[in-house]
């Protein structure tokens, strides 16, 4: 592999992988505290791939926000059973899945991501 046709921003990206794979990990761990007791249970991660995206385009920004929103939704455990015995576990899913996302674009510092993900949440507000 030749080293010196290597982007600068490729390895910014690369950088944006590990920080986006930790920040979901220390949001869930500290999400988690209030489902259950933080000594007990392990801290949720999620690693996103990004290699095959170009995040200084609109298209690769909305793929790599879909992946990132995908994994906060595994790391925060999955879409909860709706049940009047749980009335409160959605709202706590839907609150960790926004926390991680937003807490992961902003750790990702790419200004398409951030955008991509301004725009949808004001599609979400509506």
């Amino acid at each position: 592999m030749d080293t010196t046709t290597s982007s600068p921003k490729l390895s910014s990206n690369n950088a944006a992988l590990l920080a986006v794979a930790l920040s979901l990990g220390a949001v869930i761990c500290g999400a988690a505290a209030g489902a259950a007791n933080a000594d007990t249970t392990p801290p949720a991660s999620e690693t996103i791939s990004i290699s095959d995206l170009d995040l200084s385009t609109a298209d690769g920004a909305r793929a790599f926000l879909k992946r990132i929103d995908i994994a906060a939704q595994r790391a925060c455990g999955g879409e909860p059973v709706r049940s009047p015995l749980l009335p409160r576990e959605p709202g706590l899913f839907e609150k960790c899945v926004k926390h991680a996302v937003t807490t992961a674009v902003r750790t990702a510092d790419e200004p398409m991501v951030a955008s991509a993900h301004t725009e949808a949440m004001k599609l979400a507000s509506r």
